[in-house]
């Protein structure tokens, strides 16, 4: 970074992101306010409220940044702790507004229900369900979960910016009239459309204003080239540095409809890549100058925990590879920028080794920056699940690793989540949870009353069935609520079909409709059926009986059995392959469940991946056979449990690749920790590379390497403020160590670091 953007950068991290220096707390509410009339439509309203926050919202020319503007609150001010007459006082900073005003219209929209409504939830439907999330473990007083049904997904997206850069606000703005016009006034047709139109109309308003209030700012201030790029609103982009500041500006309107956290940039070599090639043809900008646009994009982007997601390479529509010039240079700015930035790279065995030797340097850097997607498996995933092929090789993860098709799909992201072990641990207890004797199942012998293993995996299933059928019918009356109560304008709005079809996108505006299901603790669970295969059912070594009071009293006194358990029998990920074809099969079955539930436009795709909610979800969960402890964080996603792969690399690789990755069709993830001296010497990078076309080879979906010892992170928790600015790679996601809740701390210090 130049000695500018390292200027931009601090003044950035002062403000936990780019926010204005001083933002109004009461802006939002200000504009609602004023959005608000009887006659406007719920989707209307929230369109408007973005265009009266442009029109509010102070702005401050930054002549340390080429890239004007910054993020909206996020946030409704009276919501947040404060007295009245410090409310009172922000309101003044904005206009003519009373306090007691505002809060009567919060009030009227917050009483908006529908007669339609799903209204009251069918009885015992919430049975195991998760009263937040993430998930509150047993101790705090309420049902331990089971899973959570969340339906209702907000700030989880990859938008069609490419769209926007193409037309612009003005661009977009004139599409949606043109639809308004297609029908006479009289027709239902016109009826249906008229209020997302009315809406993405206001959006693209909002779009407009604040382009031009940066423009005249930035005229004001002597600094031309900025202003003429921020006009691109209205055209869209013509060169490059328009490209990369309408961009900006776009994110900034779609943040400010449902906030920021996993709203993603998408394939940004793809969107960025004919805007360079038409100014290097015409020698408007040079290599060096393209690469330290990208540093200014990603100091804009910062945030401490960041997911808005960036992806590169991958495919075109054609299936032909996809890496450009752009690739690299976003890798390049990436590794100058210095700071971690949400970067995947999207492979295959064709990616040429000179871009992963740039992936590869990254990494080494410790951070888990790049991760990686395997195309040969996740375009058959999608295509196989009813994406056109063309559409699944446009795939682009968002935030962790969530897959969609940008500006086509409504992936509802991370929808619900399912605790696997949980429901092993119910099936052996007869279907009372061992610790407080509730019923959460409907009654059946517990293990010491079931004669075979065949008949033990039937019950299993069938009470997998029972829990995520109401997980499922929670997700699509979230779902059905968020269609008739949060409609999504500036998501709609840059989602063409939405356009084309006048509905909003949650109300069956995008061409793909899915929920994102994510199935939790399968490493766990295949572990523990190992054990009860092995040492209850053949060997009959273990009575049931001694086991279930083993595992109800958290294997007090009972430590040799303990050891027995985690010894006697080998574990998923050092390639064993009985155990790894139970977790394979666990994860299989609860696809093929999902697919048989899907319909036509509203399908559910499993994720095998986990975040961080391993760690809370462990804490509903007692002793179980595989020596596990009560309350212990289940495995990450498809990394094995903490600290049991102990056969090395390789062997952890093989009972990857053992699992159904060509079937999750929203990604598989998995996160391989390795210690540095694995990679020391001068061919330390070509080691990595060989180990990653290894992974490839093998049929490995995604993964995300962390490159780290454990002494250095022990060292980093006892000392935080000298050693705490290591970045690691937690759960989807990269964060600085001392940033990292100690529960999570624990967890990274716990997993395996291979050497070899």
């Amino acid at each position: 970074m130049n000695p500018r953007q390292q200027l931009l950068l601090r003044k950035i991290k002062e403000r936990n992101g780019s926010f204005p220096s001083a933002p109004n707390p009461m802006l939002r509410d200000a504009a609602r306010f004023l959005a608000f009339t009887p006659e406007r439509s719920l989707s209307q309203i929230r369109a408007m409220t973005i265009y009266e926050s442009a029109k509010l919202m102070p702005l401050a020319f930054d002549p340390d940044s080429l890239l004007a503007g910054e993020h909206f609150n996020h946030f409704f001010g009276d919501d947040r702790d404060g007295g009245d007459e410090e409310k009172q006082r922000q309101l003044d900073e904005l206009g003519d507004f009373r306090l007691a005003e505002l809060r009567e219209t919060a009030r009227q929209l917050r009483s908006c229900r529908s007669a339609v409504s799903p209204g009251e939830s069918t009885p015992g439907s919430r049975t195991g369900m998760a009263g937040g999330w993430p998930a509150l473990p047993a101790g705090t007083g309420g049902a331990a979960p089971v899973f959570t049904a969340v339906g209702w997904v907000e700030n989880h997206s990859v938008r069609d910016y490419g769209f926007l850069l193409k037309h612009g606000f003005g661009g977009l703005r004139r599409l949606a009239e043109r639809q308004l016009e297609r029908f006479p006034l009289h027709s239902c047709d016109y009826v249906r459309r008229e209020n997302f139109l009315r809406a993405a109309l206001a959006v693209c308003d909002a779009g407009l204003l604040f382009g031009r209030r940066h423009a005249e700012l930035a005229r004001q201030a002597g600094a031309a080239e900025t202003a003429r790029n921020c006009l691109a609103v209205e055209t869209g982009a013509k060169s490059f540095p328009q490209a990369v500041q309408l961009l900006w500006l776009g994110h900034l309107i779609a943040c400010a409809d449902d906030g920021i956290n996993a709203n993603s940039i998408g394939r940004l070599d793809r969107l960025l890549q004919p805007y360079y090639e038409h100014d290097r043809a015409q020698n408007l900008i040079t290599r060096e100058e393209a690469v330290s646009w990208m540093i200014e994009l990603a100091v804009r982007l910062y945030l401490p925990y960041d997911v808005q997601a960036i992806t590169l390479g991958g495919v075109d529509a054609d299936g032909k590879p996809a890496l450009c010039e752009m690739s690299g240079i976003i890798l390049e700015a990436t590794e100058r920028f210095g700071e971690i930035r949400d970067l995947s790279v999207r492979i295959t065995s064709q990616t040429p080794d000179d871009f992963l030797m740039q992936c590869a340097k990254l990494v080494l850097k410790g951070g888990g920056i790049p991760f990686f997607f395997n195309d040969d498996c996740f375009i058959p995933a999608l295509a196989n699940r009813g994406v056109a092929p063309e559409d699944a090789r446009n795939y682009a993860p968002i935030g962790c690793v969530e897959l969609t098709i940008p500006g086509k799909a409504n992936s509802h992201a991370v929808s619900g989540w399912f605790n696997l072990l949980r429901v092993l641990e119910l099936t052996l207890f007869g279907g009372c949870d061992p610790r407080t004797g509730e019923r959460l199942l409907p009654e059946s012998p517990d293990l010491a009353g079931i004669g075979s293993w065949d008949e033990l995996m039937r019950r299993l299933e069938q009470n997998i069935e029972y829990m995520a059928s109401r997980m499922v019918y929670h997700c699509w009356r979230e779902e059905r609520n968020q269609r008739l109560f949060g409609s999504l304008p500036a998501f709609s709005l840059l989602t063409p079909s939405c356009l084309e079809r006048g509905r909003d996108i949650t109300d069956g505006g995008a061409e793909y409709n899915w929920h994102s299901i994510c199935l939790l603790g399968v490493p766990d669970t295949a572990d523990s059926l190992a054990v009860l295969k092995r040492q209850v059912f053949e060997s009959r070594q273990l009575p049931a009986e001694v086991l279930l009071d083993a595992l109800k009293h958290d294997f007090s006194g009972g430590e040799a059995l303990r050891g027995q358990l985690l010894a006697g029998t080998p574990k998923y990920g050092n390639g064993d392959d009985e155990t790894d074809r139970i977790a394979a099969e666990l994860s299989r079955s609860f696809i093929a469940l999902m697919d048989r539930w899907s319909e036509k436009g509203n399908r559910l795709f499993v994720h095998l991946f986990s975040f961080y909610n391993n760690v809370y979800f462990g804490e509903a969960v007692g002793a179980m056979p595989d020596g596990r402890r009560a309350g212990e964080p289940l495995a990450y996603s498809l990394s094995p449990h903490q600290g049991r792969d102990r056969e090395g690399v390789t062997m952890l690789l093989r009972s990857l690749a053992k699992q159904p990755h060509r079937e999750a069709g929203g990604a598989s993830a998995a996160i391989i920790d390795l210690h540095p001296s694995l990679f020391e010497g001068s061919n330390g990078a070509g080691r990595f590379i060989a180990l990653l076309r290894s992974a490839l080879a093998m049929g490995v979906g995604q993964m995300q390497w962390n490159v780290v010892s454990a002494e250095r992170l022990e060292q980093a928790k006892r000392d935080p403020e000298h050693y705490g600015n290591i970045p690691v790679r937690v759960a989807g996601y990269s964060q600085l160590f001392r940033l990292i809740p100690p529960e999570i701390q624990n967890h990274l210090i716990a997993r395996t670091k291979h050497r070899a």
